[in-house]
């Protein structure tokens, strides 16, 4: 009985950093995105006022 709960509790416990995981995962992909969009603004930016 106790090593089944104590293996529930261990099944759990894998189940939470798991999805931490994915969550931060996702988050910095979601950073690295917003980076990129900002370093894109910033050379259009940069690139139309050579063209003038």
């Amino acid at each position: 009985m106790n090593i089944k709960k104590e293996s529930l509790e261990l099944k759990k416990q894998l189940v939470m950093l798991r999805m931490h995981k994915i969550t931060k995962q996702k988050y910095e992909r979601h950073k690295v995105k917003q980076i990129q969009h900002k370093i894109s603004q910033i050379l259009n930016t940069n690139n139309k006022e050579f063209t003038k």
